[in-house]
């Protein structure tokens, strides 16, 4: 239960870094880097390895972060890269293809950008329950 959630709350970074429509390209550019859950310090989960942003512990169960590159979203437990993304209302909602250490996996992550600074992904069980992420500055 505990990888399932931390697996969860990976992929709704992934979702916010990758879009791949035309109208998103310059939040693409806004999503790239390091994210970090809400409450949670950015030092305590990353580190800066010359120009690079990298995990401080990517195993570590407490690790909440998101690094975004290009389409490719890391996170404690997995890889994702985005198939395609969609407008729903105020929200995008994106197909992943995820990968962890045992197996590939195809989802849909609801996400909603709040500003160049914030997104919050959405829980697929609860409409009005969200994770909040911030953007690392490092």
């Amino acid at each position: 239960m505990k990888n399932k959630f931390s697996k969860v709350m990976f992929l709704s970074g992934v979702a916010g870094l990758c879009m791949a429509t035309s109208a998103m390209t310059a939040s693409i550019k806004e999503l790239q880097g390091a994210w970090t859950m809400d409450g949670t310090k950015c030092a305590d989960t990353f580190k800066k390895v010359g120009d690079k942003i990298d995990f401080k512990d990517r195993t570590a169960s407490t690790s909440t972060g998101l690094l975004v590159t290009g389409s490719r979203i890391a996170g404690p437990n997995a890889v994702c890269t985005t198939q395609s993304v969609r407008k729903q209302k105020d929200r995008l909602a994106a197909n992943l293809n995820c990968v962890d250490s045992m197996m590939e996996n195809s989802q849909t992550v609801t996400f909603k950008i709040v500003d160049s600074q914030t997104f919050e992904r959405f829980d697929p069980f609860g409409d009005n329950m969200y994770i909040t992420y911030h953007k690392c500055d490092m």
